[in-house]
């Protein structure tokens, strides 16, 4: 499977092209709005691995020193040292002493958490189960998409006879229908007819902390206007500041009566 077909990008593409290609992907194929499951785990594990640069620098160059030569730190390899490394009496000769090898361990897992808009505005609590446990993960609140957390010690036992790895988390934030994010920024969709976009209104919305806010459209606002809201946007999952909430003007065409259509063409003709 190459993760580029499957994002519908070129192999230069940049961090902002992939994420726009994913973000219509995910939107097409999500479960929750009728899309193929099994196309959407395709999309979020191409996702996944081009927006990670260190990933995607490892899955453009899966073997930077020739065929047959693998890494695989997720076990505890390392290539630079332990028994059998190319490199293991080389560099302990140039450096006079020698790296002790790393203590073999089970690889580590993987798991996916689904979790909403307003669960990431607030933080939320999910259990997971696996095997050996049964954990609870506290994500906090901003949480953004693709974080992921390692829980040390909680992976696979494949192997009883050495210690298991870890579990890595990674969590996938999906945006409401209105709703949209940009970082720590918010960005809501707002209605409202032409009239109301030439005289100006007032709109309420209930925000994703449920409170409602009213917003003032100035006179003469143009389609496609944003509007700034400081503070009201996503809390910082490290710093709890929030960033800012935006307000996209659409302006609806009005529904108007033949009566209605007759006064405003009659209105037009003397403006002419």
């Amino acid at each position: 499977m190459d993760h580029y077909q499957v994002l519908g990008v070129s192999k230069d593409a940049d961090a902002s092209e992939i994420k726009k290609a994913y973000r219509k992907l995910a939107s097409k194929h999500h479960p929750d709005k009728g899309g193929d499951a099994d196309e959407f785990k395709k999309v979020q594990t191409a996702y996944d691995t081009l927006s990670d640069p260190q990933k995607r620098a490892q899955y453009d160059n899966p073997s930077p020193f020739g065929e047959g030569f693998e890494f695989n730190f997720r076990q505890g390899g390392d290539p630079f040292s332990g028994q059998g490394s190319p490199f293991a009496d080389i560099f302990g000769d140039i450096f006079g002493h020698r790296r002790q090898p790393q203590r073999p361990r089970n690889p580590d897992g993987v798991c996916d958490i689904h979790i909403n808009l307003t669960e990431a505005y607030f933080g939320t609590e999910k259990l997971i189960q696996t095997d050996q446990h049964n954990l609870k993960l506290v994500i906090p609140a901003g949480t953004r998409n693709g974080t992921k957390f390692q829980m040390q010690g909680k992976g696979p036992t494949h192997y009883q006879d050495i210690p298991p790895g870890d579990l890595i988390c990674r969590v996938h934030v999906h945006n409401d229908s209105d709703w949209d994010r940009i970082d720590d920024n918010l960005l809501i969709n707002v209605g409202i007819d032409y009239f109301d976009a030439i005289l100006g209104t007032k709109v309420s919305f209930k925000h994703i902390d449920g409170k409602t806010i009213e917003v003032k459209i100035p006179k003469n606002t143009s389609p496609g206007s944003r509007l700034r809201l400081s503070g009201k946007g996503m809390p910082n999952p490290r710093g709890g500041h929030k960033g800012d909430l935006f307000v996209h003007v659409v302006v609806r065409p009005p529904k108007l009566s033949e009566e209605q259509l007759r006064r405003l063409e009659e209105f037009l003709d003397k403006e002419k």
